[in-house]
């Protein structure tokens, strides 16, 4: 009986049952990544290609990596996430902290566009503020994440978007691509000690 336990917790604990190595991010400090603005690095676990903005000379990064929608279920749905990270510094301005205004400003050109928003989530403080957009587009069919973080650094203000898109195949239903987001990409902030 003792050697039949044996096997069955040695066979429970074998990565067979666990979650999808594909789908279990790396340690962080294997993530690539690069400074965006001064004291703001992103981070992705995933492929992340760098360029220079024309227009503010700052980083622009792309990352993408392969998703799996339901996937601690018997049939996932293959899909693929792509992010556009961007940032822009100057001086502080309370008016331009607010990432909600800064949405509202654009909301009914994005919609024209065919983009549908389905949820906003408001997080922050005094010194990071972040409001994630989750929604759709019919044609071509996908999911986004609109991500407006804004962050004070003394006198000096840092606006970042990331946004990012997920496309699944034709299985998906309703996914929750927030978690995504969450899971494979990070902002570190030199200028305090908080992380998103």
């Amino acid at each position: 009986m003792k050697a039949a336990l044996s096997i069955f917790f040695a066979f429970c604990g074998a990565p067979t049952l666990a979650q999808n190595p594909a789908m279990t991010p790396r340690p962080l400090a294997e993530w690539p990544g690069a400074e965006i603005a001064e004291g703001v690095a992103f981070q992705g676990d995933g492929s992340v290609t760098l360029e220079a903005s024309s227009e503010t000379g700052l980083p622009v990064l792309s990352f993408w990596r392969p998703v799996l929608h339901d996937e601690d279920s018997r049939y996932p749905v293959a899909g693929r996430m792509d992010c556009r990270v961007a940032a822009t510094q100057g001086p502080f301005d309370e008016a331009a902290f607010d990432p909600e205004a800064r949405h509202d400003a654009v909301a009914d050109s994005r919609e024209a566009q065919g983009f549908i928003d389905t949820e906003r989530l408001v997080s922050g403080d005094d010194t990071v503020r972040q409001l994630d957009v989750i929604g759709r587009r019919n044609a071509p069919r996908s999911y986004y994440v609109l991500s407006y973080i804004t962050a004070r650094d003394g006198n000096r203000m840092v606006d970042i978007r990331r946004n990012c898109t997920f496309i699944f195949g034709s299985g998906a239903s309703r996914p929750d691509v927030l978690p995504y987001v969450n899971r494979y990409t990070k902002f570190t902030f030199a200028f305090s000690e908080q992380d998103t």
